[in-house]
């Protein structure tokens, strides 16, 4: 895991796509303090430089306080950590939104899906990964995301 550059992602791919009034008041702000961005994401984002997985949830009392204070979980192409947020978004009954990419069937061949006649097929396929996570829980919903690429969402709204 390494620490992403949140001021940097939003400074060159957010900002230049928000309304133009949007732009020039940010661009002021900017102007007036050069740690403008940074001070406004570090107060509202607060990243944890650590492995995502269900040990980790299990046995990390800093991330599980996180995960409890966390008004949304997000896993946008989260690799192996996928699935551990969605079962943490259950467990704490957090709303969530993942974007799964890589399936990862060796590294994760506990994965099934049951067929309509009973049978178990392992996840292997993309496709497969979206069926299994929403398998999980009946409130889960997919939808498919305005960008190119891997852009199905699987999502819940939290408890309910």
């Amino acid at each position: 895991p390494r620490k992403a550059d949140v001021s940097s992602c939003f400074t060159s791919l957010v900002l230049p796509k928000l309304p133009n009034k949007w732009q020039h008041r940010i661009q002021q702000q900017i102007s007036d303090d050069p740690d403008f961005i940074d001070k406004k994401i570090n107060g509202r984002v607060r990243q944890l430089v650590m492995t995502f997985d269900d040990d980790t949830v299990e046995q990390s009392p800093e991330l599980q306080a996180a995960i409890q204070s966390a008004t949304l979980l997000i896993g946008m192409h989260a690799d192996g950590a996928t699935e551990a947020i969605v079962d943490a978004a259950l467990k704490y009954g957090k709303p969530f939104i993942v974007v799964p990419c890589c399936v990862f069937p060796r590294l994760f061949s506990q994965r099934y899906l049951v067929q309509d006649d009973g049978s178990k097929v392992q996840v292997r396929s993309h496709e497969q990964f979206c069926q299994y996570l929403l398998s999980k829980d009946e409130r889960f919903k997919r939808e498919i995301l305005p960008f190119e690429g891997r852009n199905i969402g699987i999502w819940w709204e939290g408890k309910s």
